[in-house]
């Protein structure tokens, strides 16, 4: 085993490589000898988890390793992954982690790792780890021989910070008018938080999958699976819907009449409204990834004069991106959304926040808000697979170029999943009969190369 680090962090499936029992240990140790060794002090960790009922297996083993190398441990239960970078400012912690297999059913569980600034680890740091824990002599050596050990700590009232910060990042120049909203939490870390702050916001508040019971996290529910949010937001005559997924660093909209408002969309409003506002935005640029539909990208290009600049998919690349370039906005198709000003990370219930200010300035209805562009037509497929080789990618990677299946002008992504053991194909086109018909056929090669 050598490959422990997909595109976001490490996520599996429970008691499976590389997050069995023993595994699990040896990484939040090395990860600590890492981004301690050169640090005077024994230094300080924050630990966080979603609701999944693993997290009790995975808490006390992270604790663990960080604890036999000497570290303070912060524990503050289950809260959005959004939180730990602010807690690591604010407790002046050094490591952040967070159990969480994001918007994953229970039956996978993961590890996202922080540093001192709140960024989720660079990729070298990554493959450090890796090299360490497939080597035993190198693992050997991380090894502290020492009597002392580190301390433990549940911090109570971390979800107050948390929300508190958030409620800081309003506008107070603008008076947020009062919505009926409907907030999906999918069983998962936001079902507190969420809905306490826009109650306490003054918002008419109907919360639903909201009682996590450790399996029911991500269940045909929250950003994943909208249909409950938007039957509940037409049927309650509610303004507007917010889905997060599971560990809260997703956002998907439903407007007033049930219509899902995705990523790029809210990447959009936010860079009409944001940029010319001027706040703190630096650059005309925006940062998605390959997956944004080149509708947003061309509202961007021909009506706000704004570029878009494509990363591969995961939320860490676009963030990479971003602070390379010291960009302020960037997120993901899929819900991810980045103001950097306010976090390193995405953050759902922050872009929520930030939607109803916008909704309280214009006074539109949702539907009209964010009827900005037409998408371009796309046809997404997964398909699992058991066993994948070298052999096979390249075959799969082959098809993307394949000139006799895609036509001219049409935009094809065929990938690996890094978060589950899917191939993930996307086509693009200006006709939607042929980009399906387009994604069958290479669907129907993937099969034949599977089987």
């Amino acid at each position: 085993m050598t490959k422990i680090f997909g595109t976001d962090g490490i996520r599996c499936l429970v008691n499976q490589e590389p997050l069995t029992a023993e595994t699990c240990l040896k990484i939040s140790k090395t990860v600590a000898y890492l981004l301690l060794s050169n640090k005077p002090t024994s230094g300080r960790v924050i630990i966080c988890k979603d609701t999944r009922l693993s997290g009790y297996l995975y808490e006390p083993l992270v604790t663990a390793g960080f604890v036999s190398m000497g570290v303070e441990v912060i524990l503050v239960g289950p809260l959005p992954t959004p939180s730990v970078p602010l807690l690591i400012k604010t407790l002046r912690a050094d490591i952040g982690v967070m159990i969480t297999a994001s918007h994953n059913t229970y039956e996978y569980n993961g590890l996202k790792f922080f540093d001192s600034k709140g960024f989720k680890l660079e990729s070298n740091i990554e493959r450090k780890v890796e090299k360490i824990i497939s080597n035993p002599k190198k693992y050997l050596k991380i090894i502290i021989n020492t009597y002392k050990s580190g301390k433990v700590f549940r911090l109570e009232d971390a979800s107050g910070r948390y929300s508190e910060y958030l409620k800081s990042t309003l506008n107070k120049k603008n008076k947020l008018k009062k919505f009926k909203i409907v907030l999906d939490c999918a069983n998962g870390a936001t079902y507190t938080v969420a809905p306490s702050l826009f109650w306490e916001l003054g918002h008419k508040v109907i919360s639903i999958n909201s009682s996590p019971n450790g399996i029911n996290i991500n269940k045909n529910c929250g950003a994943v699976d909208v249909r409950e949010l938007a039957k509940t937001v037409v049927s309650n005559k509610a303004n507007i819907g917010f889905a997060f997924d599971g560990d809260g660093d997703r956002l998907i909209v439903v407007d007033e009449k049930g219509n899902l408002i995705d990523g790029d969309k809210i990447l959009a409003l936010f860079a009409k409204y944001l940029f010319n506002r001027n706040l703190n935005i630096s650059k005309n640029i925006v940062v998605s990834t390959v997956m944004s539909n080149m509708g947003f990208e061309n509202y961007l290009k021909n009506e706000l004069k704004i570029s878009l600049k494509r990363t591969n998919v995961g939320d860490i690349n676009v963030i990479s991106e971003m602070k390379k370039n010291k960009l302020t906005l960037g997120g993901e198709q899929s819900g991810h959304i980045i103001l950097s000003d306010y976090s390193h990370t995405g953050d759902g219930i922050l872009a929520a926040l930030k939607i109803i200010e916008i909704m309280s300035i214009k006074n539109f209805k949702v539907s009209k808000l964010f009827d900005l562009y037409k998408n371009f037509p796309q046809k997404k497929i997964n398909i699992f697979y058991k066993k994948m080789n070298n052999k096979i990618q390249k075959k799969i990677k082959s098809l993307s170029e394949d000139k006799s299946l895609i036509k001219k002008g049409f935009r094809v992504l065929i990938r690996l999943s890094g978060t589950e053991p899917l191939i993930r194909i996307l086509v693009e086109g200006s006709k939607l009969k042929e980009v399906e018909l387009t994604a069958h056929k290479l669907e129907y090669k993937v099969r034949s190369f599977l089987d």
